[in-house]
């Protein structure tokens, strides 16, 4: 088993902006953690932060196993992409580095057939076999025998375009789910799965003892399959986040009686606040009347200060439209809707 734990987190856009501010939550060994929050809120952001391709401004993430990626549009639309690229493409790192040079060797020795491709070719090869990639074609096997009902020898080399959005996105979760990577981030894993897949999604994600880290707007996904639902709340220092450590059937009540808290901190605070500028004011008339008022006014204007420098409590975040759908379509197709770069 592994784990994701995602501590202090920050990141700036390049104008300055502040879009997160010290994310911390931890997708714990066996879990599935379902992210949500709105549109521009750093999904996309903190999602590119965890797979490695941009450092965090602030923070670090910290992951034990390895780490299986399947993109929101994975192999969708892929002219003269086979099966074969896209299972390539959510392989283990090191079988999908040492398959693409094989690919690559095989190509160049086709163009020239001389002694220098001849042992790229046989490095290629050495490599393949070292990192587990014919073993690993028996995974590939049993996942083409399962998405599309067909060997992967048959398979293989059969074009993506003449495959369904949902079968391309039922071959890669296939792949993943029955894969050596212990911590798996799937990007709206949903999208393109018709009713009967997505509940199989339902099941594979209940029963898999991976860690799973998921993006996605599906309610009935989310309340069947996420044991841990982290909420990226847009602030004006940046998206923070908040957990709930229940699924998606309790999320709202527990979302609601977390807002109410916070509103009577905030209140209370704001009481304090008021009671402790009325003391210093009185006290200062009494000071500028009495002598004997001067220490006690010297030490309401220091409690005052304190007060304010600690500032108030975390204020309620604003009401997010998390744009959440009831059931995707029936079909293997669905539609793309643009998401945030953010």
């Amino acid at each position: 088993m592994g784990y994701i734990d995602i501590a202090a987190v920050s990141y700036a856009l390049p104008d300055g902006r502040p879009l997160l501010d010290e994310v911390s939550f931890r997708v714990g060994e066996g879990s599935t953690t379902a992210l949500i929050g709105q549109n521009g809120g750093g999904k996309t952001t903190l999602l590119r932060i965890v797979r490695g391709e941009i450092a965090p401004h602030g923070g670090v993430v910290s992951i034990d196993g390895g780490l299986g990626v399947m993109d929101q549009f994975v192999g969708h639309g892929a002219a003269g992409q086979t099966v074969h690229d896209l299972l390539i493409s959510v392989a283990p790192d090191r079988v999908r580095r040492a398959a693409r040079e094989l690919e690559d060797a095989e190509a160049a020795i086709i163009e020239h057939d001389d002694l220098d491709t001849q042992m790229r070719y046989a490095g290629a090869l050495a490599d393949y076999a070292e990192a587990g990639g014919y073993e690993y074609e028996t995974v590939w096997d049993t996942c083409t025998a399962a998405a599309l009902g067909i060997p992967f020898s048959r398979a293989r080399f059969r074009e993506l375009t003449t495959l369904s959005g949902g079968e391309q996105k039922r071959l890669a979760l296939e792949a993943l789910l029955r894969g050596p990577d212990q911590v798996l981030l799937l990007d709206e894993p949903d999208n393109y799965l018709d009713v009967p897949g997505k509940r199989w999604l339902e099941e594979r994600l209940r029963e898999t003892p991976k860690t799973v880290l998921l993006v996605s707007h599906d309610r009935e996904l989310l309340a069947r399959a996420a044991d841990r639902i982290a909420t990226l709340e847009v602030g004006g220092a940046g998206s923070t986040a908040w957990v709930h450590g229940g699924g998606f059937g309790t999320y709202h009540r527990a979302r609601d009686e977390r807002m109410a808290r916070l509103d009577e901190l905030r209140r209370r605070w704001d009481e304090q606040h008021v009671k402790l500028k009325e003391l210093v004011a009185t006290l200062k008339v009494k000071a500028t009347a009495n002598d004997s008022f001067t220490s006690r006014y010297r030490a309401a204007q220091t409690r005052l200060r304190k007060f304010e420098e600690a500032g108030p409590p975390q204020e309620r975040p604003p009401e997010q439209d998390l744009a959440l759908r009831l059931r995707g379509a029936r079909t293997g197709s669905a539609p793309w809707s643009p998401s945030s770069s953010n």
